[in-house]
């Protein structure tokens, strides 16, 4: 093949897929991807005829996770470019950003790199559509020029090893700075070299993040820089405060680290805000008032990963602690009170790390008692409130506290 090149070509390991082609574009004299593309398409219809068609022209559709129904054989036409450019097995795959079965905070989608899942929603150019800005770091690209996957992440504005801010705009044109939509890593459209720009040094706690994020810090109590934290529980983490605190990223990644370094303390200063008023908000009496009336999605958002990894995420563990001491701080009595409230099908599930089809089955055998009358051989709605939160903590605890997950029910 006319395009094969030398071991000095291989991806760095921080690398963009997007990148790395584009490298073999200028290793290879082509005038642009789409030269480059057509190539590899054209030597991939003799090999395999599928994956040939498998193969993007555009390089913004190039990524893995872009491909709607054929992924595998976008992953068989990489695999074939692999041999075609005698690269190493699986070189282009580790730089791919592929499909994860994973599920973020309120079901979002994810993408997998090297182990770690991340929240499709803070990609930048996840939209293939769409024409968002990839910003760089002048001082990386003047020693390596590639570009750092790490750009892509939208919690990432600094750059962890230089302490600078990112670039979003062109000094000189202040046009957006996407080298996917440009085809060029060191230069804006306009041929400003990037390598010639000025650094702003970034604050503190955004830095502090962009190091801690992906490698973790040994010394930090915070539970979202901590190094036993999983990088997937860093990124849940961000996208749960997210949902709850702050609807963009902007200034997110400064606030996020400021939020959780008084975590718990943090967290339940907040939960009993809305205890301590939970009762002027009252319509009717606390058994027949839903908790997520009063309290919102509280549940559903602290189960911040799914599947859920073998040790629970500390927000989930958070959650839980306060919703025990909460019905042991309200015992019950004549008067009801906010550990009367009650709970849906799905939020139990998630209090007991449990399916739907569990909780139903307890329902079944009278662990659990319906605060509201079903219509006869009509099944619970899962969305609707119907059992006490009370008896369903005290059944958890029953277990034991340090348990994650229970038997159930008998089958």
């Amino acid at each position: 093949m006319a395009f094969l090149f030398s071991p000095k070509s291989l991806a760095f390991s921080g690398e963009s897929l997007e990148s790395y082609l584009l490298r073999v574009v200028a290793e290879n004299f082509f005038d642009s991807y789409q030269q480059l593309s057509l190539a590899i398409r054209e030597e991939l219809h003799e090999l395999d005829f599928e994956a040939h068609g498998a193969f993007p022209i555009e390089l913004k559709r190039l990524n893995v996770y872009h491909a709607k129904h054929n992924s595998h054989f976008r992953m068989r036409a990489l695999s074939l470019l692999e041999s075609l450019l005698d690269l190493p097995p699986h070189e282009l795959q580790k730089l791919a950003l592929l499909r994860s079965n994973r599920r973020f905070v309120g079901g979002m989608s994810a993408v997998h790199r090297n182990g770690i899942d991340i929240p499709l929603s803070f990609i930048r150019c996840a939209d293939k559509d769409g024409i968002e800005s990839v910003p760089i770091c002048p001082q990386c690209l003047k020693e390596g020029p590639y570009i750092r996957q790490a750009w892509h992440i939208k919690p990432i504005e600094v750059c962890a090893k230089h302490g600078c801010e990112l670039i979003n705009h062109c000094p000189d044109c202040q046009q957006p700075i996407n080298y996917i939509e440009n085809e060029s890593i060191t230069h804006c459209a306009c041929g400003f070299d990037f390598t010639t720009a000025s650094s702003v040094k970034a604050d503190s706690q955004a830095v502090l993040l962009s190091r801690s994020l992906f490698d973790g810090d040994a010394l930090s109590n915070n539970p979202l820089l901590f190094m036993g934290t999983s990088v997937t529980h860093r990124f849940a983490a961000l996208i749960w405060y997210q949902k709850c605190h702050a609807r963009n990223t902007e200034c997110m990644a400064h606030r996020a680290v400021g939020y959780f370094e008084d975590w718990p303390t943090s967290f339940y200063r907040e939960l009993d805000a809305v205890t301590t008023g939970a009762e002027a908000r009252l319509i009717d009496l606390f058994n027949r008032t839903s908790f997520r009336s009063i309290y919102g999605e509280l549940i559903l958002d602290s189960q911040c990963l799914l599947p859920e990894d073998k040790d629970p995420h500390f927000i989930y563990l958070a959650l839980m602690e306060y919703i025990s001491k909460l019905v042991e701080s309200h015992p019950k009595s004549k008067k009801p009170n906010v550990a009367d409230m009650l709970v849906t099908v799905a939020e139990i599930a998630v209090l007991l790390s449990t399916t739907h089809e569990q909780v139903y089955r307890l329902y079944q055998d009278g662990v659990l008692t319906a605060g509201m009358r079903s219509k006869i051989r009509t099944r619970i709605s899962p969305h609707i409130g119907v059992f006490y939160l009370r008896q369903v903590i005290e059944y958890k605890t029953s277990f034991g506290n340090d348990k994650q997950g229970m038997y159930l029910s008998a089958w």
